[in-house]
C-alpha cells in the first residue's frame, strides 16, 4: 500500500489537465500513468468537490474503487497510460458580453475554489446540462446553475487558451468582431389608453459568431447604457437585447369614441411615434387586447392575440398610426 501511494504522489506531482466547464460544475480529465492491477489517488479536499459517482479510470477495465478518507484505491484490469475522469463542482463558468462602439466581446467567466488547475485543453460549455446530484452542490454551483439562461439551440462550446486556473474568479475575452447594431424602441404589452406610455431600448445585430445566452453591458461614446439578457443565437441570425426603460422616448396616445351598442363600442386609436435622436431607430409595437376584439389595422401583422408592427424612424422624425378597434363593453 506505501509504494502505491508513493506511485501516487509521484505521478501527481505537475500533471496537464483536460478541463470543460459548464454552468455549476466542470468535467477534469488527468492522464496517468498506472501501474498493473491497482493505483492509490490521493485526491485530498478535493474529494469533497467531486460529484459522487463521477470519479472514474477510462483506459482500463475498472473491479473496485475503495474509498478512505481522501484517499482513493483503484482496483483494475490493465496498466499504462489511461484517464483519470471526474465531474467537479469547485469549478464553474458562465458566458457573458460587451457592446463597446460596435465591438462586441465574448467573455468566459470562471470560478474556481480549492487548488490550482493546470489546463492544457481548455472549453466552456454553455447551456443546460442536467445533473443527478445537483441538491449535493455546493451553494455557488446551485446559484450559477439556477441562473443559467433558457437555451434552445442545446450546447455552445467554446475553446479557450491553455492556462493555469487560479482559485477565485477569472475572466478572459476569447472572441470579439464588429457588428453594426441597430437602435431599437418597443412596447410590447396590454393595450394602454395612457396619453403617455413609456418604451424599452435596445438593440439588434447580426450574430458574428454562436452566441450563448447571457448577460450583455452595452457602452456608446463612453456612456454605460445598461445591461440586458443576451438570448441565444447561432452566427448569421439576428439577436436582440433590451436595456429597459428609456428616459426621453414615449408614446403618445389618443382614444376617441366612435360607436358603440349594448354589446360593443368601437374605438379610434392614434399612436404618435417621435424619435427623439439624432440617429435612426426602429420602433417595435406589440399590444394585445381583451377577448373578443376586432382590428383594421392596415400595415400591421394581426394576431390572434392583438397585433404587431415594425417601423423604421429618421432622425427626429414623428409618425401617426391610427387603427379601429371595437371591444366588448
Amino acid at each position: 500500500m506505501r509504494k502505491l501511494v508513493a506511485l501516487g504522489l509521484f505521478l501527481l506531482g505537475a500533471w496537464a489537465q483536460e478541463v470543460v466547464v459548464y454552468p455549476g460544475f466542470a468535467e477534469v480529465k488527468e492522464p496517468v500513468v498506472l501501474p498493473p492491477s491497482a493505483w492509490v489517488y490521493l485526491a485530498g479536499e478535493k474529494l469533497a468537490r467531486m460529484v459522487p459517482g463521477s470519479l472514474r479510470l477510462l483506459g482500463v477495465e475498472e473491479e473496485e474503487r475503495l474509498f478512505q478518507g481522501t484517499a482513493v484505491l483503484f482496483r483494475y484490469r490493465g496498466e499504462g497510460r489511461a484517464w483519470l475522469r471526474y465531474l467537479y463542482t469547485g469549478l464553474s463558468g458562465e458566458v457573458f458580453y460587451t457592446l463597446e462602439e460596435g465591438r462586441l466581446t465574448a467573455w468566459a467567466r470562471l470560478r474556481l475554489e480549492g487548488e490550482a488547475l493546470q489546463a492544457e485543453r481548455l472549453a466552456l460549455l454553455a447551456g443546460e446540462v442536467n445533473l443527478l446530484e445537483a441538491k449535493a452542490l455546493p451553494e455557488a454551483a446551485l446559484r450559477t446553475l439556477r441562473e443559467a439562461y433558457e437555451n434552445p439551440f442545446g450546447l455552445f462550446r467554446y475553446e479557450l487558451a491553455p492556462r493555469t486556473l487560479l482559485p477565485g474568479t477569472t475572466e478572459i475575452p476569447f472572441q470579439r468582431a464588429e457588428v453594426a447594431p441597430m437602435r431599437l424602441l418597443r412596447y410590447q404589452g396590454p393595450f394602454r389608453t395612457e396619453a403617455s406610455i413609456p418604451l424599452e431600448r435596445g438593440y439588434r445585430f447580426k450574430a458574428p459568431f454562436p452566441l450563448a445566452p447571457g448577460a450583455l453591458e452595452v457602452v456608446e461614446e463612453g456612456l454605460f447604457l445598461g445591461q440586458g439578457r443576451l438570448p441565444a443565437a447561432l452566427a448569421g441570425n439576428l439577436a436582440e437585447v433590451w436595456l429597459g426603460p428609456d428616459l426621453r422616448a414615449r408614446l403618445g396616445r389618443a382614444v376617441r369614441l366612435l360607436a358603440q351598442s349594448e354589446k360593443e363600442a368601437t374605438y379610434l386609436v392614434e399612436t404618435r411615434l417621435e424619435n427623439p435622436y439624432a440617429y435612426p431607430v426602429t420602433v417595435l409595437l406589440a399590444e394585445t387586447f381583451p377577448q373578443p376584439f376586432r382590428l383594421d389595422f392596415p400595415g400591421a401583422n394581426l394576431l390572434p392575440e392583438g397585433y404587431r408592427l415594425e417601423l423604421p424612424l429618421k432622425p427626429q422624425e414623428a409618425k401617426t398610426l391610427t387603427y379601429r378597434l371595437t371591444l366588448p363593453r
